[in-house]
């Protein structure tokens, strides 16, 4: 596991997803602007939480004629951590449990279990089940 993974805060993953909306690493001054636009947070905030999330692991800077900063996780290597920690918190670990209960609260209509369905029927004719 990712020790950094378990320590972001809800603010600290907005800056994450302006990171991961880039294509190219951002600079502070793109960061603050992205973020003030989005949330109203001063560059003050916004300073600290990326400094903070550098200090994580979480993301990397590297001086170019200024600072530019970059992701060091991926956003899909993060959702799988919060996704695993979720279903052992709430469905002691049993995926299943949590697909039955979003069902059961009408969280996934027919179509969503249709695509569901078809997603783990191609998975296992890969792996030649």
């Amino acid at each position: 596991m990712w020790e950094a993974e378990s320590r972001i805060t809800d603010a600290e993953l907005e800056i994450m997803r302006a990171l991961w909306a880039s294509e190219e690493p951002m600079t502070l001054a793109q960061l603050k602007s992205v973020l003030a636009e989005r949330h109203g947070w001063s560059g003050d905030t916004t300073k600290t939480l990326l400094r903070r999330l550098c200090e994580k692991g979480a993301v990397g800077q590297e001086k170019r004629k200024v600072y530019c900063y970059r992701p060091l996780v991926a956003r899909d290597q993060l959702g799988r951590y919060h996704t695993q920690k979720l279903i052992d918190k709430l469905y002691a670990g049993s995926a299943k449990a949590m697909v039955a209960a979003l069902v059961e609260h009408e969280q996934l209509d027919a179509r969503d279990v249709g695509e569901l369905r078809d997603y783990f029927l191609e998975l296992w004719e890969k792996e030649g089940k």
